[in-house]
């Protein structure tokens, strides 16, 4: 596959995505461009073939999308329920800050009128851990926790923020739901596991181990890893944070996407920018 092939067929992914409509399409496409002609043949057609899968969720879709999760609830569950508190998934040390869990809660708070399926339910938003860590703090019958967030990765924040919850003995997995927009296939297999509800818009898989056996997946990564050599850095974050392959950019790029697409590579002396940077697509 030649650079203009490549650009071509990039153009129509671009088109059937209907990226060409977003904001800062040109800065991504452009940046796509120079990635693609950057790169050897096999190099191309490997980041074509994952482009394909790629998703790309605009800030703009955030209040449709975690609202039609919250709806996608199996109607016995809410029909069970009296008060749902809702938390954010945040480290402890992350407490008091911004993060998308918290800006999702805003949503769900404003929005809520829409939420049909909730009318008979009292919705209560808690923003501290000791409000639920709390040893008075126990949860009735009719009451359940909904944990949220925009995307879940490898799970690290998600696992630190149920340390601290179940902390609380009177907090036990079967009152606790995760509630997102996305999350990696994997992690939603553990998360179940242990007897944890989760919903999500879109269940993200590993861009090349779930859709490729070997030999052809050994063949696919060790071009990943030549690909990953002009990043700066990139080793820290290969095939994506904790290996987690992802294909997936939000307000804001998380690291466990593969990092070609996120993060500078270089050519001799000649830094360029990732198409999808986490600081010049962040939205957040």
């Amino acid at each position: 596959m030649t650079t203009l092939e490549s650009i071509s067929q990039l153009n129509k992914v671009f088109k059937s995505k209907n990226w060409s409509e977003r904001d800062i399409d040109e800065y991504v496409f452009d940046n796509f461009c120079k990635l693609l002609n950057n790169v050897k043949e096999s190099e191309r057609e490997l980041i074509i073939e994952l482009v394909e899968k790629y998703q790309w969720v605009s800030f703009a879709d955030y209040p449709q999308k975690i609202l039609a999760t919250l709806e996608s609830i199996e109607d016995e569950k809410i029909e069970k329920l009296k008060t749902i508190y809702f938390f954010p998934v945040i480290k402890p040390e992350d407490e008091g800050g911004f993060k998308s869990g918290q800006f999702l809660i805003y949503q769900i708070k404003a929005f809520s009128k829409h939420l049909k399926k909730y009318s008979n339910v009292k919705l209560k938003y808690v923003s501290k851990f000791e409000t639920l860590t709390d040893s008075e703090f126990k949860l009735k019958e009719n009451e359940a926790i909904f944990l949220i967030d925009d995307y879940i990765g490898s799970g690290e924040t998600l696992n630190a923020c149920l340390d601290v919850l179940r902390s609380n003995k009177n907090i036990t997995n079967n009152k606790l739901n995760i509630i997102t927009i996305a999350v990696q296939n994997e992690t939603s297999t553990n998360i179940t596991e242990e007897g944890i509800s989760i919903y999500s818009d879109y269940f993200s898989p590993k861009g090349l181990s779930d859709f490729n056996d070997s030999p052809i997946l050994d063949e696919k990564i060790k071009i990943m890893l030549e690909i990953e050599k002009l990043i700066p850095g990139g080793s820290h974050f290969s095939l994506g944070y904790n290996g987690c392959e992802g294909l997936i950019t939000l307000a804001r790029t998380p690291d466990n996407t593969f990092p070609i697409f996120w993060m500078k590579h270089r050519i001799g002396k000649e830094k360029f920018d990732a198409p999808f940077s986490r600081d010049e697509t962040f939205e957040l």
